[in-house]
């Protein structure tokens, strides 16, 4: 089994580690614990969850990433992505930070990794690229615009609002008179820094540094005796490892949000895995990344953390600190340990305005402009779909807004499946039959060849069988010979045949002969099945449309279609349901 396989063979980037890839490996791991750190804690927060379980699901994402995954600068750990959407699905049914509450998401974190675990198993790393990336950007958008209206009160010091993200904002406008002076400037102070060195200084680890200042700042002002709300102690030692309480009435009610959780954690691994690949110029195992993704969310949730997702950002970090192997990943785990063992109360006293900075940060850095502008510059189809994405999630919310532009994004795409290219061929001076639109083509006199660019099946059946009819039509001046060039149709299903054989027979009524022109593979053997199964007789079935013209109705070389209707007028028989 490709698991056990996995975990006998532990830690495949370290397989054959030299001794001089020891510095960069500690240096990168140092580089992207620093960094990544501040935003874990901040994303625990933006979850809903204690501070604290964010560094306890990077440390062990860190682990299970070495321990599994061969991707060298593929980075695991709690994120802003997936995180609000967790806590839209748990909100609704217990109080953020209650006892309830982070038990609910260790058991949606557990279902999470059991889904990812099975796609993993089961070979199907074709699930991560089920989303279109317009879709993809456009939640990720989505949900960068709601981590900042949910982050403006933490940042000026007011009540949280209630309701959409729309009237959030309004109730924010509001209510900004009364925001808290200290709170406001060392959060929007903690933010302009947090943006002006991530351009100037890409690989500083300002989050750290701001995290650390702050905090100084914070202790020796005593800014929470002003009102300025802090971390508070965190919990020292390694967390207890405890099974979530997953129970049948608790998977009926949160399987929709892991589901929603799994499907976006799928696809941007899945992104992140392959674009980190190509950039370092090695192979990348999805299949495998997923199973490290199931198994890092599935130990998250025993150390009373949440759902753990690839981080494009973190494995960026490891790419521009050209990491060798996952030694960089356990280099992050173990400064995160000391952290946790040794350090956890020298931040209590960082401010939460701080952390809120660190969260809108972080959505400028999810808040993909490029790519929107590209989309845009390519077509507006891409982009409208983008745009729909991020207004349903700002306006429905998260989850109905996942779901509705993920249920558009299918019927946009069963649509496009659904009408295919079929096209008029015409004939060039050496033989070659291409759209008739092609200057170099005539249509032959008499002679109707069609090619059909995608699959023949239930969901364009009907539509394909009336257009080949209607080209054929019912008057005297129909053509002698249809032809259909299947060479681009890549799959055939039984309605597809069915509506094919309708053609044959309105064809045979009609004294024009039928042709398809077809190499081997799918489509041809589907069409063998159907000549079979319908006792069709005759030779049917050719190489090219040229020999079948040639067999059933050689040309005059200087004929051509100048008397021959495109388009007739189809009579009752034509407009049947195929039972013809």
């Amino acid at each position: 089994m490709a698991w056990a396989g996995d975990v006998l063979q532990g830690f495949p980037s370290l397989r054959g580690y030299q001794r001089a890839w020891l510095r960069r490996d500690l240096l990168a791991g140092v580089t992207f614990g620093a960094i990544t750190i501040p935003g874990q804690l901040a994303t625990a927060h933006l979850a809903g969850m204690p501070p604290i379980t964010g560094l306890y699901g990077f440390f062990v994402a860190c682990l299970i990433g070495a321990l599994l995954s061969s991707n060298r600068h593929l980075a695991f750990g709690v994120d802003s992505t997936v995180a609000p959407l967790l806590a839209a699905g748990l909100s609704t049914f217990a109080v953020m930070g209650s006892t309830q509450y982070i038990a609910l998401a260790t058991a949606t974190t557990l279902l999470v990794g059991l889904f990812i675990l099975v796609i993993g198993l089961a070979e199907l790393g074709w699930v991560g690229d089920l989303l279109p990336k317009p879709v993809i950007t456009g939640f990720l958008g989505g949900i960068a615009i709601t981590i900042v209206v949910n982050q403006l009160p933490e940042l000026f010091g007011l009540p949280a609002p209630k309701g959409l993200d729309v009237h959030r904002l309004g109730q924010i406008a509001g209510s900004l008179p009364q925001a808290s002076i200290p709170t406001t400037l060392i959060g929007v102070g903690a933010l302009a820094t947090l943006l002006l060195f991530s351009r100037l200084l890409p690989r500083f680890p300002t989050a750290l540094a701001v995290l650390i200042l702050t905090t100084l700042v914070s202790s020796a002002l005593d800014l929470k005796a002003d009102g300025v709300a802090v971390l508070g102690p965190l919990p020292k030692g390694l967390p207890p490892l405890a099974l979530p309480p997953l129970t049948l009435e608790t998977a009926r009610i949160m399987l929709p949000t892991a589901m929603g959780i799994a499907l976006i954690s799928l696809a941007q691994t899945a992104a992140t895995s392959r674009s980190v690949a190509a950039t370092g110029a090695f192979e990348a195992d999805v299949a495998r990344d997923f199973r490290a993704l199931g198994a890092a969310n599935a130990a998250a949730s025993v150390v009373g953390s949440f759902a753990i997702d690839a981080s494009p950002p973190s494995s960026t970090i490891l790419q521009e600190s050209r990491a060798r192997t996952q030694a960089a990943a356990l280099t992050a785990a173990v400064l995160t340990a000391g952290l946790i063992l040794l350090a956890s109360d020298a931040i209590e006293n960082l401010p939460m305005s701080v952390l809120a900075a660190i969260l809108i940060y972080i959505a400028t850095k999810i808040f993909r402009v490029a790519e929107m502008r590209a989309m845009l510059r390519y077509s507006r189809t891409p982009f409208l779909t983008m745009l729909g994405a991020m207004i349903g999630v700002v306006l429905l919310g998260i989850e109905l807004g996942l779901a509705l532009t993920v249920l558009g994004a299918f019927l946009y795409r069963a649509k496009q499946v659904a009408r295919p290219e079929l096209l008029r061929l015409g004939r060039t001076a050496d033989g070659q039959w291409l759209p008739e639109e092609d200057e170099r083509s005539t249509a032959p006199s008499r002679i109707a060849a069609y090619r059909l660019n995608g699959p023949l099946w239930f969901g364009n059946a009907n539509w394909f069988r009336q257009r080949l009819i209607d080209a054929i039509g019912d008057s005297g001046e129909h053509p002698d010979l249809l032809v259909l060039d299947a060479t681009r149709i890549d799959d055939v299903d039984y309605t597809g045949v069915d509506a094919l054989v309708s053609v044959m027979h309105i064809c045979h009524l009609r004294k024009v002969d039928f042709a398809v022109a077809s190499h081997v593979g799918r489509a041809a053997q589907a069409l063998e099945r159907a000549r079979l199964a319908h006792d069709i007789s005759g030779h049917v079935i050719f190489d090219s449309v040229e020999a079948a013209v040639a067999t059933l109705h050689p040309l005059d070389p200087s004929a051509t279609d100048n008397d021959l209707e495109e388009r007739t007028t189809p009579s009752p028989e034509a407009t049947g349901t195929g039972d013809e």
